[in-house]
């Protein structure tokens, strides 16, 4: 990958998943940033990304920012076939497709005279499908040259594919009912009715529970109560729940929760429950549609890990420590004082410009790893960018507090650092700003910090400086 702009890469894939935090955001408009992205970061590449019509069984609304506008016109509605391009055979066979050159393979006879206008001579396309083996629709790169791609263009085709999937898995999830459908029609849910009563024996519950591992007699006839394959990190909660909405009359209602199954895996439950009662308001009985929801939370723990930590470190990001600072900040009362430390690798420029930048990965990898080790437990680090970090150390009094932390942070950043076969020695400046003291605002405190930072730099580099209003700008 040492010709394809990873770094950018890297940090618009994160850009791209906190957009889907963002409600008035379509999904069509994540779609057209991930191709603007794509042909940004891939110099000589035109991408497409093509939804799929289930009921017409073709490829529609075509998106391709680089694409000439008669292409993008010619390839909406194309029909999903053996010999339809690079997209239509992608989608029929649900399998990469890789042509070389338009002009001869067979599989554009019918598309080849649209190609050549446009000066495309290679194309290659890659399904994207849920984890649910739903397909979305497709990927697709183009070139002007007559090619395979190369390996690095592959992976990145298949990277993009992955996370084309998750986008669109995770918004259409987001519409309960719509998800619900979909889980039903290709895991049919599961039918409980429970008594009203301690460990909610059961009474019915329908054979498709096999799903799980078990059969109905071994709920009914073996006396196995529900609330015994409930995860018992999540029993507590659920009965809680569940004694609350019958004191209150809440007869309709739904729950997420982890199920056991026989063999003693954990899947995600959605139960939406009907509470049943007789004429007076006395309780008959509880049933429950249980449907399993794991791959969505999944999708969802993975759209949430990559939206809130650095990829290419796995520590938090800018958006999960900005976060977190507020919240300590709220926290705040009386004498209580946090600290926000700015953090800049002095030297980090002689790795990138004597081994590469591959080389410059491999070592803010370790020094994350370095300075999270000498952090204490209550301690948060985040990669703001490039080689600056920040620092949020809660419960502090006295000066002394955040003293002894930095320096643990420089002596352990000082140590010398073998990065493929050469020594090298770096540095660490830091800037510190105080909560209350320095402000109570979560962007103030970390431009004042890194105002502090700026004086740490310009004072030989290497130590701790504190804000003061007189180098603030």
């Amino acid at each position: 990958m040492n010709q394809l702009n990873v770094q950018h890469f890297l940090k618009e894939q994160s850009k791209i998943i906190e957009m889907l935090a963002i409600e008035d955001m379509t999904l069509r408009n994540i779609l057209e940033k991930l191709t603007e992205t794509i042909d940004y970061v891939m110099p000589n590449i035109y991408s497409s990304f093509c939804e799929y019509n289930e009921q017409l069984h073709s490829l529609e609304k075509p998106i391709g920012p680089q694409l000439p506008e008669s292409y993008i016109k010619a390839m909406d509605g194309l029909k999903v076939g053996p010999l339809a391009g690079s997209c239509g055979t992608a989608a029929y066979y649900r399998e990469l497709v890789i042509v070389e050159n338009i002009m001869v393979d067979p599989r554009w006879e019918d598309y080849k005279e649209i190609a050549q206008a446009n000066g495309l001579h290679a194309c290659w396309s890659i399904p994207v499908i849920s984890a649910n083996d739903e397909l979305f629709g497709t990927l697709a790169f183009h070139s002007k040259e007559s090619r395979k791609p190369s390996e690095d263009e592959l992976e990145f085709l298949k990277q993009f594919g992955n996370l084309a999937a998750v986008i669109i898995d995770k918004r259409r999830s987001e519409d309960e009912l719509k998800l619900a459908n979909r889980v039903i029609e290709n895991s049919p849910a599961v039918i409980f009715r429970w008594q009203a009563k301690k460990g909610w024996p059961i009474d019915y519950v329908s054979n498709n529970v096999n799903q799980f591992g078990y059969t109905p007699a071994m709920f009914i006839k073996d006396n196995i109560d529900f609330s015994m394959v409930i995860h018992p990190n999540d029993l507590p909660r659920v009965e809680a729940e569940v004694e609350e909405y019958l004191e209150n009359h809440v007869d309709q209602y739904k729950q997420e929760y982890r199920l056991i199954t026989a063999d003693g895996k954990v899947r995600w439950i959605d139960d939406r429950t009907t509470v049943t009662r007789d004429d007076y308001g006395n309780l008959l009985y509880i049933e429950g549609v249980l449907i399993d929801i794991t791959e969505r939370k999944e999708a969802e723990q993975k759209v949430f890990y990559l939206a809130n930590n650095d990829p290419l470190t796995g520590i938090p990001n800018r958006r999960y420590f900005k976060k977190e600072l507020e919240k300590s900040i709220e926290q705040l009362s009386g004498k209580d004082k946090l600290a926000v430390l700015y953090l800049d690798c002095d030297n980090f420029k002689q790795i990138n410009d004597d081994l590469g930048h591959d080389a410059g990965d491999e070592f803010l990898q370790h020094l994350s790893k370095r300075l999270h080790n000498s952090l204490r437990n209550d301690d948060l680090i985040a990669r703001i960018g490039g080689d600056e970090f920040n620092v949020l150390i809660n419960g502090i009094s006295i000066e002394d507090d955040v003293i002894k932390v930095a320096e643990r942070l420089i002596r352990t950043s000082a140590e010398p650092w073998e990065v493929r076969g050469k020594i090298y020695h770096v540095t660490l400046s830091i800037g510190v700003a105080i909560a209350p003291d320095d402000g109570i605002k979560v962007d103030d405190l970390i431009r004042k910090a890194d105002r502090a930072l700026y004086q740490a730099k310009n004072s030989g580099k290497n130590k701790l400086m504190w804000y003061v209003p007189e180098i603030s700008i």
